[in-house]
């Protein structure tokens, strides 16, 4: 290409980087694909009970599909790609992943036993592998620095409003259909999202928030990335609060609709309505209005970006203990609400925290190590651990198996709540030196 089209082409996405209504369209699409990723990756959530009984599984080994089967692949693959996704155009790798992942979701509704069902999972994961780093750093050179927070708090969004419709959706077609077909519908619309960002959006220039020549300089090595994570200690404890969160999270939401099936008596349908309002409602808003709030309060002091998600850490615990001591649904479902209220604004103050703190060839490489975290410790091993538990406190619990089984879940949820004080004390490291790291 000539150097006279090669500035034409600058020159034109440089025009639509500055208008508002495009960037607003990315991030409308980015919001998307992400929240059906998230119904693709938590469908299986409302399914546990009609997959548990035509398969034959136990809580543990449902714990395995749901969690660690995705992060597995998932977490060894995300640098990779993230190396990759550093030297290369982004906007491929994302509509590959993408694609993939809407795939190997139809997939799971084709399996016939727990291996197939489990290498289904797997591939739902490699996917979301090559998508999740690519797209935090495109994100970042489509929002300046004073924004990618408010910008990620919609983008977040995504989470609780995918956790809805998988939930509800998965639990009335399971209801009403049944669980294979729920996940050939879930994995539909991923692909029709894969087209629209293909024919769309346009790749941005590297860095154009930063300073001039971060976007053109070569991608360090990786472990130059990992040493600048370490100096910047708030990146680390922001990583490792948000992780402990998502353990909590991933751990305690996946069984939610077996949680109210179990113990309530409710329909597969109502159950997962429920545990898809209890994300979607209050998520949303601690999302958006903890990703604006640490934007406003963090112009004047950078701390309020660990204060935030850490006050709502800190009151997590006590208030999912509550919530699963109730003897009736609707109370329950009511002080799990509240809970949301407080647990979910980790997230966007976390990807703009780790955006901030990371020059522009380092962000999809530092956005897959968070990734690494958070799904293979917090989305893969958190629902295994309640699995594992809920199956001990069953043994322990009450005759009857329903019986036994609901006890078991309810006394495993509660035991795991206990990660969010953890969670909380990394923030409140965060908040000794995010001032300076930030500067």
């Amino acid at each position: 290409m000539s150097s006279a089209a090669t500035d034409d082409q600058r020159a034109s996405t440089l025009k639509l980087m500055a208008s508002p209504g495009y960037r607003a369209w990315v991030l409308v699409l980015f919001l998307l694909i992400s929240m059906f990723g998230f119904v693709d990756r938590q469908v299986i959530g409302s399914l546990g009970q009609p997959i548990k009984a035509a398969l034959h599984l136990t809580d543990f080994q449902f714990g395995i599909l749901s969690g660690l089967a995705f992060a597995l692949l998932n977490s060894l693959l995300a640098v990779p790609i993230a190396r990759i996704a550093e030297r290369r155009r982004r906007l491929t790798i994302i509509g590959i992943g993408v694609f993939l992942w809407s795939i190997a979701t139809g997939l799971c509704g084709l399996a016939g036993n727990f291996v197939q069902l489990l290498v289904a999972r797997v591939a739902v994961g490699v996917g979301e592998a090559a998508s999740t780093p690519a797209t935090a750093s495109v994100m970042a050179d489509y929002f300046p620095p004073h924004r990618r927070t408010s910008a990620a708090a919609v983008f977040v969004l995504a989470v609780p409003l995918g956790a809805l419709i998988g939930a509800a959706g998965g639990g009335y077609l399971a209801q009403y259909f049944n669980w294979r077909i729920a996940f050939l519908i879930a994995g539909a619309p991923g692909l029709v999202l894969a087209l629209l960002l293909v024919l769309t959006v346009r790749e941005p220039i590297r860095g154009h928030y930063d300073a001039a020549g971060l976007g053109e300089a070569d991608a360090p090595s990786f472990w130059a990335v990992i040493k600048r994570m370490f100096q910047r200690p708030a990146f680390v404890h922001v990583m490792l609060g948000s992780t402990l969160a998502s353990m909590g999270g991933f751990g305690i939401n996946v069984f939610l609709a077996q949680y109210f099936f179990r113990r309530f008596g409710l329909g597969l349908g109502e159950s997962g309505l429920l545990s898809g309002l209890i994300s979607a409602i209050p998520g949303s808003i601690s999302m958006l209005g903890g990703g604006l709030l640490a934007d406003w309060l963090g112009k004047k002091d950078a701390r309020f970006y660990a204060w935030i998600p850490g006050l709502g850490a800190l009151l997590a615990t006590p208030l999912y203990a509550l919530s699963f001591l109730q003897g009736s649904w609707a109370a329950a479902t009511a002080l799990l609400m509240i809970t949301g209220l407080a647990q979910y604004a980790y997230l966007p103050v976390s990807i703009g925290v780790s955006a901030n703190l990371m020059e522009p060839r380092m962000r999809a490489t530092a956005a897959a190590v968070v990734a690494i975290m958070t799904n293979l410790v917090g989305a893969g091993l958190a629902p295994m651990i309640v699995g594992a538990l809920s199956d001990h406190f069953a043994r322990q619990g009450p005759s009857g198996a329903m019986t036994a089984s609901a006890h078991g879940l309810q006394m495993a949820s509660i035991a795991f709540a206990l990660v969010y004080l953890w969670a909380a004390v990394h923030f409140a490291l965060a908040g000794r030196t995010i001032r300076r790291d930030m500067a």
